[in-house]
C-alpha cells in the first residue's frame, strides 16, 4: 500500500474565484527528456496568486497554481540537466529552488536579456492544465521542471520557509537592486512592506546606504520594516522635504517601490530627489490610470525602471543573500502558518489576512 502511494500524485485545481478548489489525484508521471520530477515540500502563496484567484488577474482554467516552490529531486529525465547555475552537482533528493520561467534561449527576449519575456516561455504556477499529471505548480505534491528552467541546490543551513518565496519575491527584489545600481552611501526609499518591501530593506541594509526609510500604511508591517533593516519608517503621505535635513534635504537618491499602489507610485515621484532613481516592482496587476504629471519627471530628471520577475542570475544572487543572511533577518518567521492541500482554502483565507506578510502550502 506504502508503494502504491509514493506512485501518486495530488493536486488544487483552480476554476476560476468564487470556484471550488477541485483536489485531483493522479498517477506520478515518469519525466522525459529534459524534464526533472521533484517533490513539493513548500509553496508560498505570493500576492499574485491571490490577484488570480480574486479575479483581479485573468488565468486560463483548470490551472495549478503556486510558483514560490522548494522542491526536492525526485527523478531525472534522461537529458535532464546534472548540474545547477552554480555549477552544483545535481543528485536526488537535493533540495532546489528554480526560476519561475523556463525559456528557450533563442528568441528575441532571450537574446536580449530578458529570458522572462521569452516568446515561448513556460510560467510556473500559471499556466492551463494540459495533462493530468504532468503538473506544473506548487499547489501540488509534485511539480515537473521543463526544458530550459534553471535550478539552484539549496544549501542545508537555509529553512524552507526562508527558501519558499526564493523563486519570486527575493530574487526580483534582486533583480531591482541590480537594476538600483546602489554606489553606497545613497539615500533610499522603499514604499511598502509587504514580502517584497521586507526583502528589498534587507538586500539594501547590506549595500553600505547613507539611509533606508520604509513607507507603510500598516503599523505592523512597519515595525517590521526596522527588523529587516530600515533605519525609519513613515506614514503614507506624512514625508515632507525640508533643503535644511542634513541627511535627505532633497528626496532620496534611490526610490524601490513595491506597494504596486498608484499612491506609492506617486509618492515615489514626489520624494526621488532631482536625478533620482526609481525602480517600479510592485504593480503586477491591471489598476486604474495613475494622474502623472509628466513634467515633473523631465524637470526633476528622473530615471524610471520597471522590473518585472528575474533574470537567472538574480535567482542565484537571492539565494547567495538569503544563504550569507538568513540569520540577521527574520525571513522565516515571515511564513507563520502552513496548510496542507486539502486546506488549501483556509490558507487562501489565512493569507489575505493583511497580518499575514506569507502563508505557505506543504503537500
Amino acid at each position: 500500500m506504502r508503494e502504491e502511494s509514493q506512485e501518486v500524485s495530488q493536486a488544487a485545481l483552480f476554476h476560476g474565484p468564487n470556484s471550488p478548489w477541485e483536489i485531483r489525484t493522479a498517477q506520478r508521471r515518469t519525466p522525459e527528456n529534459s524534464e526533472i520530477l521533484v517533490k513539493v515540500l513548500l509553496c508560498s502563496i505570493c500576492g499574485s496568486d491571490l490577484h488570480t484567484i480574486c479575479g483581479r488577474r485573468h488565468a486560463h482554467t483548470p490551472a495549478i497554481l503556486g510558483h514560490e516552490i522548494v522542491g526536492q529531486i525526485v527523478q531525472f529525465g534522461p537529458l535532464a540537466p546534472r548540474t545547477d547555475l552554480a555549477g552544483n552537482h545535481l543528485n536526488i533528493d537535493d533540495r532546489i529552488v528554480w526560476t519561475i520561467v523556463a525559456n528557450c534561449g533563442k528568441c528575441f527576449f532571450c537574446q536580449h536579456d530578458l529570458p522572462q519575456k521569452c516568446i515561448q516561455g513556460y510560467k510556473y504556477g500559471h499556466q492551463q492544465v494540459q495533462n493530468d499529471s504532468a503538473w506544473h505548480g506548487g499547489f501540488a505534491s509534485h511539480c515537473t521542471l521543463m526544458a530550459g528552467t534553471h535550478i539552484v541546490k539549496l544549501p542545508e543551513e537555509i529553512d524552507e520557509r526562508s527558501a519558499g518565496p526564493l523563486s519570486c519575491a527575493t530574487a526580483t527584489i534582486a533583480a531591482a537592486i541590480r537594476t538600483a545600481n546602489l554606489v553606497g552611501q545613497e539615500t533610499i526609499l522603499i514604499l511598502g512592506a509587504g514580502m517584497l518591501g521586507l526583502t528589498a530593506c534587507a538586500f539594501a541594509h547590506e549595500q553600505s546606504p547613507r539611509n533606508i526609510v520604509c513607507i507603510e500604511r500598516d503599523t505592523h508591517r512597519r515595525q517590521l520594516a526596522k527588523q529587516f533593516g530600515a533605519m525609519s519608517t513613515a506614514e503614507p503621505n506624512s514625508m515632507t522635504l525640508d533643503p535644511n535635513d542634513s541627511i535627505i534635504p532633497y528626496g532620496f537618491d534611490v526610490v524601490l517601490e513595491c506597494s504596486g499602489t498608484n499612491d506609492g507610485a506617486l509618492e515615489a515621484l514626489r520624494l526621488a530627489r532631482t536625478g533620482g532613481r526609481i525602480i517600479l516592482v510592485g504593480a503586477v496587476f491591471p489598476s486604474h490610470p495613475a494622474p502623472i504629471v509628466l513634467e515633473t519627471i523631465v524637470r526633476k530628471q528622473l530615471s524610471i525602471h520597471g522590473v518585472h520577475n528575474y533574470q537567472s542570475q538574480d535567482l542565484l544572487a537571492a539565494v547567495e543573500f538569503m544563504t550569507q543572511h538568513h540569520r540577521d533577518f527574520p525571513f522565516a518567521q515571515l511564513i507563520e502558518h502552513c496548510y496542507g492541500l486539502e486546506d488549501i482554502q483556509r490558507a487562501i483565507n489565512s493569507a489575505q489576512d493583511p497580518r499575514n506578510i506569507r502563508v505557505a502550502i506543504r503537500p
